[in-house]
């Protein structure tokens, strides 16, 4: 605090002050990319119409938030150039789509509209006088989105959503869809690359008003995407560990035909026939002419709960399980899988066998496959 200095660096007119403003910022601490493509964009704009502009753009940054405002840029590159990024986000915006060359209608047609679009996407307060039903089917299915394992379907919500906002009723069919599409390539662990590659199809569907229903489109999953997932439901789904806390929630939220919301600080996954067993237990009986390890890890095996597990409670029999473990106060649950867990009488390998039929059969239908 005894050694510091301010330095005031006067310029005679705003160009020059955001000439040097780049300069300084960009050989000192690094500014974000938002800051310096703001004084190149605003810096091309005359200086009448500077203020409304940056008003705008910073009306637009306080929304979203600093980190998120960042993010929307790199959207955005990716909704022009369709590919994964090879430079920086900076160098790639300088170089293909030079908002500095026309900065008005940059900040007009793609910052303000993509800025509202991902504020929407992101918090899910999506509002149409048209149609209440579908407002809240939109909201309900953006939600399921925002817990999808990355944030490369974004760009084409996003445009999409700025193209077609006030039509809940084609934002209602697009979403749906899309969160068909990012959870069937999360659940068969889809590489980045491969991920990129078909939203970036899916943006260009977009752009040229493409049919997004029809069987070819990057929108729909293929038969073999639907075969591969199916598997992967079918399969020790526990084991998935990306995945499946995701698949089980979509799941006990389609047996309420979408009507459940999670709210709970802590949600874990149970497995009801043990991974370990005591000796002696009911379960080694249960299961004594059949292999365990064929059935524990499957969804059949699985439910949820709002707690935190209780190693010692997961080796209990079942009876004792049920009430001691899986019963909330009142003697119900707060999710649907587990109340169904509640009314069984014994946890055989029938039951869980037919269990997995319904289960698996319910992602089925929910997802299409």
């Amino acid at each position: 605090m005894q050694k510091c200095f301010l330095v005031v660096v006067s310029t005679p007119d705003l160009d020059s002050a955001y000439r040097i403003f780049s300069t300084l910022n960009a050989r000192g601490v690094d500014l974000s990319v938002t800051d310096l493509l703001k004084s190149e964009i605003i810096g091309a704009i005359p200086s009448e119409h500077q203020e409304k502009y940056t008003r705008i753009w910073e009306e637009e940054e306080e929304d979203l938030g600093r980190e998120e405002f960042q993010e929307l840029f790199s959207h955005i590159r990716m909704i022009h150039r369709k590919v994964k990024s090879k430079e920086s986000v900076l160098s790639e915006f300088r170089k293909y789509i030079r908002p500095a060359s026309n900065p008005q209608k940059f900040i007009d047609e793609i910052l303000k509209p993509y800025s509202d679009a991902i504020d929407i996407i992101k918090k899910a307060p999506y509002q149409s006088e048209q149609d209440k039903a579908k407002t809240t089917s939109i909201n309900t299915y953006l939600g399921w989105l925002n817990q999808i394992d990355n944030v490369d379907w974004i760009p084409p919500g996003i445009l999409y959503l700025s193209k077609h906002r006030q039509s809940p009723e084609r934002l209602e069919k697009f979403f749906i869809d899309l969160e068909r599409l990012a959870a069937g390539l999360m659940v068969t662990r889809a590489t980045r690359s491969k991920r990129i590659s078909r939203y970036a199809k899916l943006i260009t569907c977009i752009q040229e008003n493409s049919n997004l229903y029809a069987e070819a489109s990057p929108l729909q999953l293929t038969p073999e995407e639907s075969e591969q997932i199916r598997n992967t439901l079918d399969g020790d789904l526990y084991l998935v560990k990306r995945i499946r806390q995701y698949v089980l929630l979509r799941l006990d939220s389609a047996l309420t035909s979408g009507a459940a919301t999670y709210e709970y600080p802590v949600i874990t996954l149970e497995h009801v026939l043990p991974q370990n067993p005591k000796k002696g237990s009911q379960w080694i009986d249960w299961f004594k002419e059949k292999n365990r390890d064929d059935y524990v890890h499957k969804i059949g095996n699985l439910t949820l709960l709002s707690r935190r597990k209780n190693s010692q409670a997961q080796n209990y029999d079942f009876d004792e399980k049920k009430k001691k473990y899986f019963m909330r106060r009142g003697g119900v649950s707060s999710f649907v899988m587990t109340t169904q867990v509640l009314q069984e009488e014994e946890w055989t390998p029938d039951v869980i066998e037919k269990r997995q039929l319904e289960l698996v059969g319910k992602l089925e239908d929910l997802w299409r496959l």
